[in-house]
């Protein structure tokens, strides 16, 4: 999942038309340019991209799928309205699988790997300087997409891609502030020390730790934006 600066659809042949509308409408429901509630119309989207209903409806399912998007009967499809219920259950599970992942990649973790993981580090650190989510969000999204890929657990890769693509949501959807990117960095340096040395089960413990920590975090200013408050987990 790529975190896009452009909104407008443009097909290309060389992919899918179904990939391309999923790709752009989850890009469109991230960066919040499609509002919670809002409801999407095929003869509206159909017009405004210039192809046919098919590929539309069939990536209205997919993004249902994924928890983007909600299907009313009799009333129509509408972008997922994001509740502190919602947040609650997505980020817990989250941390234990994506620990688990982290644990499960340390046999599989070679140079290439390594080599990877300290690029998008570096990424990170540069866009935090220049104060660039979008870019520092798609480093972010490499760097643990390294060693979940490296976890070799197919099962395990596809259930996090849909959790951590909704993490992302609910942070572009509040406008988290960025004032934890410092925080972040150094958290990210020691779980790369951790695969380079294989500590699994500091890594393990690390990992869970970091997406805890940006849930307890985050609370704030979703409570803020919304009046609402809902319960800190602790770790």
């Amino acid at each position: 999942m790529v975190i896009m600066v452009e909104n407008k659809f443009v097909p290309k042949y060389s992919t899918s038309l179904v990939k391309q509308v999923t790709d752009f409408l989850t890009n469109e429901v991230i960066g919040s340019e499609l509002k919670g509630g809002e409801r999407l119309v095929e003869s509206e989207l159909q017009r405004k991209f210039g192809i046919s209903r098919g590929p539309i409806r069939e990536a209205f399912r997919i993004l249902e799928k994924n928890g983007l998007l909600v299907t009313v009967p009799r009333k129509g499809t509408f972008v997922r309205t994001i509740t502190g219920d919602y947040i609650q259950e997505i980020f817990p599970i989250r941390a234990n699988l994506e620990s688990l992942a982290a644990r499960l990649a340390i046999s599989h973790m070679g140079p290439e790997y390594i080599k990877r993981m300290k690029l998008m580090l570096t990424g990170m650190i540069e866009s935090a300087q220049k104060r660039n989510l979008k870019s520092y969000v798609k480093q972010h999204f490499e760097f643990h997409q390294i060693f979940i890929d490296a976890s070799k657990n197919n099962t395990l890769i596809e259930l996090l891609e849909n959790l951590r693509r909704q993490s992302i949501w609910f942070l572009f959807s509040s406008f988290y502030d960025q004032e934890h990117y410092e925080y972040s960095i150094d958290e990210h340096s020691e779980i790369l020390e951790c695969f380079i040395k294989k500590d699994a089960n500091r890594v393990e413990a690390l990992v869970r730790d970091h997406i805890m920590t940006s849930y307890n975090k985050f609370l704030p200013f979703w409570q803020a934006k919304n009046k609402k408050s809902f319960k800190v987990i602790q770790k």
